[in-house]
């Protein structure tokens, strides 16, 4: 009895120190994790915590010290450079960070909230001389927290959740500009680490931006935005994305300009799973509306789906890599290196195929719309071992490995109007073939011999 006894009571002395023990453990992961952003330039200026039985919340405050080390961290998540510039705006910024837990292990998500408080020096100074009031309105906005992530992160399984704050600010600069600025229902979620996710959807319901002086104005609204991204690997990857509307506008500059699109759709994806390295790329617009002093056109159900196959996987990973450094095509070395190559990926063949490149409708300068053109097109390029040599030589050399086969069809009408405005294509007079309300034109170029419908153009 007395050993029951003891065992119940060593259970609830466990159950007990859960809280304790938790705790401990998660404070421990957090200060490994400050370790860690400690070598990529942040410091931790401030470090307050406030513990319960059950709960905890903890602040810290970062100082940016080194931006470049900082870029070159966040780097290794992007395949794309973040510019050197934005070492300056980044130097010196402060941001707070409040974390809120359960000590209990994975009892509820982590509740994050980054936001910044400080910005750098050089912009703050930059601020100051141009115009104070705006400075001190800027300071106050980021004190309030004006800019907020919030985040919700699980821990058993990686899942997350959060929003941006809304932002609904206007401003009037001491040089009479303008400023309005309204963001409302950024949310997102995913799964994975934050800075590299598995995978990552969001959606904002309304940006507008607008900057004004006098009868000189700058417009951007878009109204739901979509996104979501699936990360294999970084050569296996989807990531798409839809607006539902987009505005430009441009006033006062002397060519005024207008830009309206509906249902923006684009998705872009990468597959490295075989042997070879797959892209694809697809793009639609329901409808588009452009205005300027010069012209106004109209396109109705654009698309442009093309795909990249065949592509070498140790030469495309070279490439990629190359095309990542911070030094891409800015000296005449990377400059070298990169088409260098570009020619050895090129070497081991290609396949471009566009699967759909068509414009239902167009329309000219306010005219009746007439019906556009559709064009589909394969392009292959053999595996050639002398490739470089050649194409240093003359890149004449490599035309015998090109093979192309496509099809044009193009409305009559468009046609006519085309060949108005550009008279090397009475040229083709006469290997037209009409089909209906259209003509079409089925090119081959196979051993170096071009035909249009089957009539050579040697």
């Amino acid at each position: 009895m007395k050993k029951s006894i003891l065992a119940v009571v060593i259970l609830l002395l466990i159950i007990a120190s859960l809280p304790s023990i938790g705790n401990s453990f998660i404070q421990q992961s957090i200060d490994e994790r400050l370790v860690e952003l400690k070598s990529f330039g942040l410091d931790t200026s401030k470090d307050e915590s406030i513990s319960t039985y059950l709960n905890t919340s903890r602040h810290f405050e970062f100082v940016l010290k080194d931006s470049q080390n900082f870029l070159n961290f966040l780097n290794q998540y992007s395949n794309k450079q973040i510019p050197p510039y934005v070492n300056a705006m980044l130097e010196g910024v402060l941001v707070g960070v409040d974390i809120k837990y359960s000590n209990l292990p994975f009892a509820k998500a982590f509740e994050i909230e980054i936001y910044p408080i400080k910005l750098s020096e050089n912009m703050s100074e930059t601020l100051r001389i141009e115009d104070m009031d705006f400075y001190k309105y800027t300071q106050n906005f980021l004190l309030e927290q004006g800019i907020l992530y919030h985040i919700e992160y699980n821990l058993l399984n990686d899942d997350f959740k959060g929003y941006v704050k809304d932002i609904s600010e206007s401003y009037t600069l001491k040089n009479d500009t303008k400023l309005m600025l309204l963001l409302e229902k950024a949310n997102f979620k995913g799964n994975g680490a934050l800075l590299a996710p598995n995978e990552l959807s969001s959606k904002v319901k309304e940006l507008h931006l607008d900057v004004s002086q006098g009868l000189k104005s700058f417009h951007v609204d878009l109204s739901d935005f979509k996104s979501s991204s699936n990360f294999e690997s970084a050569n296996t990857y989807l990531t798409n994305f839809d607006v539902k509307k987009i505005l430009v506008t441009l006033r006062g500059t002397g060519d005024d300009v207008n830009v309206s699109i509906d249902k923006f759709r684009a998705n872009a994806s990468s597959n490295a799973q075989g042997e070879t390295t797959q892209l694809n790329s697809k793009t639609s617009i329901s409808h588009l509306e452009f205005s300027s002093q010069q012209s106004i056109f109209t396109l109705d159900k654009f698309n442009f789906d093309v795909a990249l196959s065949g592509l070498a996987k140790k030469e495309y990973l070279k490439f990629t890599q190359l095309i990542s450094q911070k030094d891409a095509m800015q000296t005449p070395k990377s400059n070298e290196n990169l088409q260098l190559s570009a020619i050895e990926l090129l070497s081991k063949g290609v396949v471009l195929d566009i699967a759909d490149f068509s414009v239902e409708e167009y329309s000219n300068n306010s005219t009746t719309p007439i019906k556009g053109f559709e064009i589909q097109s394969k392009l292959r390029l053999k595996a050639d071992k002398d490739l470089v040599q050649k194409i240093q030589t003359s890149p004449f050399l490599a035309i015998p490995n090109i093979s192309l086969e496509s099809e044009l069809r193009v409305s009559k009408e468009l046609y006519t109007k085309l060949q108005k405005i550009n008279a090397m294509l009475n040229r083709f007079s006469g290997y037209e073939k009409e089909d209906g309300d259209d003509y079409v034109f089925v090119l081959k170029f196979i051993d170096t011999k071009a035909s249009i419908n089957g009539k050579s153009l040697n």
